[in-house]
């Protein structure tokens, strides 16, 4: 049975508890890192700062890169990511619910 380890990520200012198999957390950190810079491009290119819009258009940029060949990797590594930014964007989407 995987252990699951819980990490606090910082993603433009703000903190979100995510979860990753134990022993993964450096790979995670640095996907945070990499989705918080995206993010923030995005933002100065923009001016937007609604941190949902910017989460999907960041996620948009992250997949037309990965589809059209600009990024190279592992097929895995961008499911976890993908998958990271999933439920990134659901628990932002309860918190503002709420």
């Amino acid at each position: 049975m995987t252990e699951i380890a819980t990490l606090r990520v910082q993603i433009l200012g703000r903190e979100f508890p995510v979860t990753c198999p134990e022993g993964q957390e450096h790979e995670l950190e640095a996907a945070a890192e990499f989705v918080d810079n995206r993010m923030r491009e995005i933002q100065e290119k923009t001016g937007n700062s609604a941190l949902e819009r910017l989460a999907v258009m960041a996620a948009l940029n992250i997949a037309h890169e990965h589809l059209t060949g600009e990024i190279t990797g592992h097929d895995d590594e961008l499911k976890r990511l993908a998958e990271r930014i999933r439920a990134t964007l659901d628990r932002l989407s309860e918190t503002e619910a709420g």
